[in-house]
């Protein structure tokens, strides 16, 4: 095993009310290490991250994870951002992997960081990207703020964003004359493209007006509101507060983020994990758990139907 920095691995407990397995701890020890090596690259660069949502609310209540968490979470202001991806890219070997649209057969707006060497399943039909243990690296973005320009760059990212994961919907807007933030001959423009050009219009456009906006969130939560938007003044200053046993960086307003998100969050809700029927292994790798578990269920089909 790798070093260990969960408390009691090879045991279950209670915590909060909740079974933690020692499937659970193995997990999260993998997500540690992640952790440290994104922390790794941060401090040789000089660039600021923090934990955000699960991973800011389990370090200030519990010192570690969520007992019925299995992830961990960590934000970087989106020029910062931009220095990661590009850092982190040449940083990290086999057996861990950078995955991001530029690196893998899949499009996101954020990074993962994972470990090819286990497994972390959301797609069974695939295969056609890395599926290991992860740790979430999101760009924070400026948003609404309840000024015009902030609703407008707010408008104009979504459009552009849009362009990249649905380039479809934009053509058939502009056909039916919808209107439209960003000028028409751009959006046509843009569509003209392949997907990484079109994505770095993208990411170029919310470097560019960042400073724009008095508030930040991820976008793609936010605009699907999964998210609420945070002002940029609970991301001045850096605390570190104990996670597991190592030292995680909080934003210095945590108290006024967490109250923003969750309201009374001083008091445990037992809520679903967002990566409910993920199926993760430490110990598989995930293309071997994709194979087996494939072709069990070919030889399976098989039998039915004979």
């Amino acid at each position: 095993m790798d070093k260990v920095y969960i408390t009691d691995i090879e045991h279950d407990e209670i915590r909060s009310g909740f079974l933690v397995t020692t499937d659970r701890k193995k997990i999260w020890n993998k997500e540690i290490e992640l952790l440290l090596e994104v922390d790794r690259i941060c401090k040789k660069h000089n660039i600021p991250y923090f934990a955000i949502d699960g991973t800011m609310l389990g370090c200030a209540r519990h010192n570690g994870f969520i007992p019925w968490d299995d992830d961990i979470d960590v934000a970087i202001m989106r020029p910062d951002y931009m220095r990661f991806v590009e850092a982190a890219a040449q940083e990290i070997k086999a057996p861990f992997f950078v995955q991001n649209i530029y690196t893998d057969n899949i499009i996101i707006n954020w990074t993962k960081i994972m470990d090819d060497r286990t497994s972390a399943i959301e797609d069974w039909d695939g295969g056609c990207f890395h599926q290991g243990i992860f740790v979430d690296v999101f760009p924070m973005d400026a948003v609404a703020d309840g000024s015009k320009k902030g609703f407008l760059i707010d408008e104009m990212s979504k459009e552009l964003w849009m362009c990249v994961i649905a380039p479809k919907q934009i053509e058939d807007g502009l056909q039916n004359s919808v209107t439209t933030h960003v000028a028409r001959q751009t959006l046509e423009r843009i569509l003209g493209m392949p997907l990484y050009e079109r994505m770095k219009v993208y990411e170029d456009f919310c470097v560019k007006h960042f400073d724009e906006s008095s508030k930040v969130a991820f976008q793609m939560s936010y605009w699907c509101n999964r998210s609420k938007p945070v002002s940029k003044n609970v991301f001045k200053g850096i605390t570190y507060m104990d996670f597991e046993g190592i030292k995680v960086p909080m934003p210095g307003g945590y108290d006024e983020f967490l109250t923003e998100v969750y309201g009374n969050w001083r008091v445990p809700v037992h809520s679903p994990s967002a990566h409910e029927g993920v199926v993760m292994s430490a110990d598989i790798p995930y293309d071997v758990m994709l194979r087996d578990i494939n072709r069990e269920l070919l030889q399976c089909g098989d039998y039915l139907w004979k």
